[in-house]
């Protein structure tokens, strides 16, 4: 059985993943020395604060945290030379099943079109843009090798307890195309954390993608 510690366990995501941990033989600790894997579902202002204990204790580190900016990414980078970290904005798999279909839109198209992402979260989200919707951008413009993209638009609303829903709007004249994703429970992302922790475990000191998972 092996042994986690949350950061931000607390919070609702983190009880969330404390769940199903504990349903799939993870026993919860709350010294960072004792545990296999450090899990951080918090907030930006302690990133610094973990990695430090992770590099000093030298334990995998597993980050959820989003709204990071770029001196957060320096020190993960700088710090996955020692210690085995995976970042992701979005643990769910249908993120990346999303993200093959934008890719496969773009290799197969021939058209121009403004672009739109639209993300919509619970009304306690603080950070935004999401960073998913980040990361989709970044990805649209990354594969966009025929330029096909003329604008490309962040849209973000915040509203009721809704766990994250991402539009992805291709448009022009005669057309409009449309890729969504909808969380209905935190379940999915813990349930991507999970499968990172397990994975991560076996890694050696590097900068890791939930792609690559």
């Amino acid at each position: 059985m092996s042994k986690v510690y949350v950061n931000g366990s607390s919070g609702k995501m983190g009880q969330a993943i404390l769940d199903i941990f504990k349903k799939n033989n993870f026993n919860e600790i709350d010294k960072i020395q004792d545990c296999d894997v450090v899990v951080d579902f918090s907030h930006p202002d302690s990133l610094n604060k973990i990695i430090d204990e992770c590099l000093l204790k030298k334990k995998p580190l597993v980050i959820g945290t989003t709204g990071l900016s770029s001196e957060d990414f320096e020190v993960i980078n700088k710090a996955s030379r020692i210690i085995p970290i995976m970042y992701a904005s979005n643990f769910s798999k249908g993120i990346l099943n999303l993200k093959k279909s934008i890719l496969n839109f773009l290799v197969k198209s021939d058209e121009e079109y403004h672009c739109e992402i639209e993300e919509e979260h619970h009304n306690q989200k603080t950070d935004f843009p999401s960073g998913t919707a980040v990361d989709i951008r970044e990805f649209i413009n990354q594969n966009d090798k025929k330029k096909l993209v003329k604008s490309l638009k962040i849209i973000s609303l915040r509203r009721g307890n809704i766990f994250g829903i991402h539009k992805i709007i291709f448009k022009n004249n005669i057309e409009c195309i449309e890729f969504k994703h909808e969380a209905l429970s935190r379940e999915v992302f813990a349930s991507g954390a999970l499968a990172a922790a397990r994975k991560i475990i076996e890694l050696s000191p590097n900068l890791y993608s939930i792609d690559e998972f």
